[in-house]
């Protein structure tokens, strides 16, 4: 908990944050102390007794070290890299929403991106399976040399013992962290040209030195302190601080009757100092309510009283020990056994001494030897082959032992590490995978706990850093960019969806408000985006190969999830032959659509005016009325604007399928440009369809015969 005495000075400050120092390296050394034993352990370091090594070495025996450890970490922290945790943020309150709360995800996606977090993940979930504890880090820096403005970093923390935080934190994702150190040892050199005003002093807290003939050790100290602010209830269920109020009462935005009630409340702040051992060097507030270091922990226990935390490896390395010890003693055994492969009475090879010394590397169809007779006269017994060398069976039984219950110890079996096994089926052998990884997802899931309070602690810092107005850059969940303005209202454009600033007193469609509302996050474990897409290539190309007449329906989608070179090209063409209502519901795909139901209405036009002029020369009185050649002559005049309008039709057919070909995904400006296209065409052929009709009209006007008296005396009688 934090003190309630507030340091008055920096000395004092500089004697608490020392004091508390001392209390961390006291109460974490033994465990920080197995945690580098364990960690050296898996990496096949000081496997062997000290004195066992030195004992053996004077007498010129092997100390063999077989490390059988490192295969299983590496595979624990190789399933956590192929199905990485994923933050996952949700509004809570009324002020909060769904669209802010996915801003804030690609926010933190982007921020993940550009810190290369997945190594800060990595480096704190290993240093949890091999040492039982790792940390990751938040931190805060100019965007560039030239900039005031900030960014947001996640920092990896290599060395699991250069971090304390207070005793009392129980939590399992370090949110109530109420002070934290984390310091380097740097070199004279280094520290001079940092701080060229200070003084190396000697100091030392513990049995630990502050700084020795090479080294100056110099800490980052967080601490957390409350603050007593006044806050207000408006009429309208609004809570602001005092401060906040004021300025709206001033502004003419509220009224002081508005407020119905106060109270005191207190507020965490955050402070950053730079120390050595003698004196604070820098001092800073920090932007969040959170401290920004997580810690990653392994296995956990309660301990006399004491919370501490285990690696993976710590109940297997008596097992692995043994195993050394085995075969060890196995390779001695055999390096002391004869090595001769004949025997023979002394002079048997004098006069064959060639063929015998290279009898293992040549195929003699036959050996010769000397007879050679004892002292009584008799001959004997010829060389003697030598059975090969044997191992001791029980020396390997146990090393296979040793090697099981290294195993055992894990909870990972040959099957998790994909060894054939008794199990025939797949999914016999796939519930021995997941025995193996239940045996030991209490490392994944520690690991998603940390991440997700890495969430909630840029949930808090992001409207904080990124208060102005500005363009932010987010990430979607397939990796895909995206700039929005935040902090201020935004247009969305009904074709693209791309949001930007909107213009003075233009209408808008929303604002993203990332410092109102409160938001909930938590963490997701699964297949990564490019898992998933691999899953559903290799999905989808088993479909195709079942019925490969889906190809013409899904072949887009297969060369899309396919990670080939020119795949993304090759669905485009697969897209542009597919048929308009099968693209669902594409803005570009609704567009290519009207604008090839319009060409084929204009081809539907012109046939029919076509067929209709057919008619009309057929008609006798037409024939009779206007001569051939003049017939002729205006069909052939019809049959050459035809002709250029079609032409003109197939030029836009071209032009959609180049489009539709080259523009899936992209700029839909060539769409509109072929509309426009279509729509001048439209009106060329109406143009033409109007002059051939008033031709048409002339013509039967010139036909029509001029009545006769007779008719004239017929129609008045009628």
């Amino acid at each position: 908990m934090p003190y309630d005495d507030k340091p008055k000075d920096d000395e004092e400050m500089h004697k608490a944050a020392i004091t508390r120092f001392a209390e961390c390296e006291a109460y974490f050394s033994d465990e920080y102390e197995e945690g580098r034993e364990d960690s050296d352990f898996v990496q096949g370091i000081n496997q062997w007794d000290e004195a066992d090594v030195a004992q053996r070495n004077r007498e010129r025996r092997p100390s063999l070290v077989i490390n059988q450890l490192l295969p299983f970490k590496n595979q624990i922290l190789n399933n956590i890299k192929q199905a990485r945790p994923a933050v996952r943020v949700s509004p809570v309150d009324d002020k909060a929403d769904i669209d802010t709360a996915e801003v804030f995800q690609g926010a933190i996606r982007a921020i993940e991106r550009q810190s290369k977090a997945n190594s800060a993940y990595d480096m704190g979930a290993s240093n949890a399976i091999t040492a039982g504890r790792g940390w990751i880090r938040i931190g805060t820096d100019y965007a560039d040399g030239l900039s005031f403005d900030q960014d947001i970093f996640i920092e990896r923390v290599m060395n699991f013992e250069s971090v304390y935080i207070n005793p009392q934190s129980t939590s399992i994702d370090g949110s109530d962290i109420e002070y934290a150190f984390i310091f380097d040892d740097i070199s004279h050199d280094e520290y001079k040209s940092r701080f060229p005003d200070e003084e190396i002093v000697e100091f030392a807290t513990s049995d630990t030195a502050w700084n020795d003939e090479n080294t100056v050790r110099i800490a980052e100290y967080f601490y957390k302190e409350f603050e007593e602010r006044e806050i207000v209830l408006t009429e309208n269920d609004e809570v602001l601080t005092r401060a906040e109020a004021d300025l709206l009462i001033e502004s003419g935005l509220l009224e002081e009757e508005a407020i119905i009630d106060t109270r005191t409340a207190k507020f965490p702040v955050i402070k950053h100092c730079l120390l050595n051992g003698e004196k604070i060097l820098e001092k800073t507030d920090w932007a969040g309510k959170y401290i920004p270091i997580v810690p990653v922990y392994g296995e956990e226990a309660y301990v006399d009283g004491k919370r501490v935390s285990y690696s993976l490896i710590r109940q297997a390395k008596d097992p692995q020990r043994m195993f050394n010890y085995w075969k060890t003693a196995s390779t001695e055994f055999i390096a002391l056994q004869q090595k001769a492969p004949y025997l023979a009475p002394n002079g048997s090879f004098k006069s064959f001494s060639d063929e015998w010394e290279n009898a293992n590397n040549r195929n003699y169809p036959y050996l010769e030897y000397d007879v050679v007779y004892d002292e009584n006269g008799m001959p004997l017994p010829p060389p003697m082959k030598q059975p090969p060398i044997m191992g001791s069976p029980s020396m390997m039984q146990e090393a296979i032992g040793s090697s099981q219950d290294i195993r055992n110890s894990l909870g990972m079996h040959d099957e998790g590490q994909g060894a054939e096994s008794n199990a025939i089926s797949g999914i016999a052998i796939r519930n021995r995978q997941i025995t193996g990884d239940n045996a030991n997802f209490h490392f994944m899931d520690n690991l998603s706990a940390s991440i997700a309070q890495v969430g909630c602690i840029l949930v808090d810092l992001i409207p904080k850093i990124y208060s102005k107005r500005k363009m932010l850059r987010i990430l979607g969940d397939n990796g895909e960019p995206e700039n929005v303005p935040i902090n201020q209202g935004f247009v969305k454009d009904p074709e693209t969806g791309d949001k930007r600033p909107a213009k003075q007193g233009e209408a808008i469609d929303g604002i993203y408000k990332l410092g109102a509302g409160t938001y909930d996050v938590v963490c997701d474990v699964g297949a990564s985006y490019s898992s998933k897409r691999q899953e559903m290539a290799d999905k989808l190309t088993e479909i195709v190969n079942a019925q490969p007449q889906l190809m013409g329906v899904v072949g887009d989608m297969v060369f899309e999830a396919l990670d080939l070179p020119m795949g993304n090209e090759i669905a485009k063409r697969l897209k542009a032959q597919m048929a308009p209502e099968m693209l669902g519901d594409d803005p570009q795909a609704a567009k290519l659509q009207q604008a090839a139901q319009a060409v084929q209405q204009l081809e539907e036009q012109l046939a029919n005016m076509d067929a209709a002029l057919q008619d009309k020369k057929k008609n006798e009185d037409f024939a009779n009325a206007v001569t051939a050649e003049q017939a002729q002559l205006d069909r052939d005049k019809f049959m050459v604007d035809a002709e250029k309008a079609k032409a003109e039709i197939a030029k836009i057919y071209a032009d959609i399928n180049k489009t539709d070909a080259e523009t899936k995904g992209q700029s839909i400006d060539n769409i509109e440009a072929i509309i426009g296209d279509v729509g001048d065409l439209k009106e060329a052929v109406e143009m033409l369809i109007g002059d051939m009709e008033n031709d048409v009209s002339e013509l039967e006007v010139s036909i029509t015969p001029e009545p006769s008296d007779a008719m004239l005396t017929q129609d008045d009688s009628e």
